[in-house]
């Protein structure tokens, strides 16, 4: 099965991402701990996480040109966060950094039995971005703009500026907020977490939760399951299901945002629906074998080795 959704021709990027940006504190522990208890932490580092952010670090090592905007907060936490995604090829001339505010950050808690983590995270309110903050300058300058629906009235209001302009708009669906029911229907490519689909339609049967969001305005949307990979619904209300890829799994922290960027990848790419599904799937995958957001994905390469 085709996308069939066009994307403009000579633009500057391959991909802009608006979102989250945060730095993540992982701690790897024998097993989760109970309350009132103490933990030996086996294993501790720092480094760059957010949905958006890590994907278009992701996209950048996959070889296409990419962009973040987004805000940082002015401190020690937000230049560690803004150099990680700088550090990597991404553009970040639109990054906006927040005076006397603190970034996003997250304590992470990862089982060493099987990688599954628990996430704790703090956001300041003034690095969120207002609609009015958004213009076409910053967002629609790819030939795709990916969107993580945190900031939802900012995310719909970009949506709406890149599709005014042809540019195909990827939607990281994985919590439902205010605003998010103007954003689906902004939306061209829709790839979902698992709980979303129910939770934003009150659907018991996720792929039916998946075809009633499609009938909202998205001409593409799919799910994903973990290690159980990915269930689409296309044209016609064709299912597609793909399978994951069976690794040892150390830290499943940012497997979704890995998938999406494999997945802008290959749409840009104009593979088939099958083709960017399984890609995806094993990019995900490889990223749970390494610690960190964006720990287990060095490049196209490789992505392509594992899945020989």
């Amino acid at each position: 099965m085709r996308f069939n959704i066009p994307t403009p021709d000579g633009a500057p990027f391959d991909v802009v991402g608006f979102g989250l940006n945060a730095v993540d504190h992982l701690c790897v522990v024998p097993s989760y701990p109970e309350r009132d208890t103490k933990s030996r932490v086996s294993r501790f580092t720092r480094a760059g996480g957010g949905q958006a952010a890590s994907a278009m670090v992701v996209c950048a090592r996959l070889g296409l040109r990419a962009k973040y905007v987004g805000k940082v907060g002015g401190d020690e936490i937000g230049e560690f966060s803004l150099e990680s995604i700088r550090s990597e090829g991404v553009d970040v001339s639109d990054v906006v950094a927040v005076p006397g505010v603190t970034n996003q950050l997250a304590l992470i808690v990862i089982d060493g039995r099987d990688g599954e983590r628990t996430i704790l995270w703090h956001r300041p309110p003034e690095i969120a971005t207002s609609p009015d903050e958004i213009t076409a300058e910053k967002i629609a300058c790819g030939r795709a703009l990916l969107v993580d629906g945190h900031d939802a009235p900012a995310a719909a209001r970009a949506a709406e500026l890149a599709r005014d302009r042809g540019v195909a708009v990827v939607l990281d669906a994985e919590t439902v907020k205010d605003g998010t029911a103007d954003l689906v229907p902004a939306t061209d490519l829709l790839v979902a977490s698992s709980r979303f689909p129910s939770l934003y339609t009150g659907l018991d049967d996720s792929v039916e939760a998946l075809r009633a969001i499609r009938e909202e305005g998205p001409r593409f949307v799919a799910m994903t399951r973990g290690k159980d990979g990915a269930v689409a619904v296309g044209e016609g209300g064709r299912l597609i299901e793909s399978p994951g890829f069976e690794v040892e799994a150390v830290d499943t922290t940012g497997a979704g945002d890995v998938f999406h960027a494999a997945f802008a990848y290959g749409f840009l790419q104009g593979w088939s629906v099958e083709e960017t599904l399984r890609f995806s799937n094993a990019a995900a995958a490889l990223n749970c074998t390494a610690l960190g957001a964006r720990g287990g994905v060095p490049g196209l390469s490789e992505v392509k080795e594992f899945m020989a």
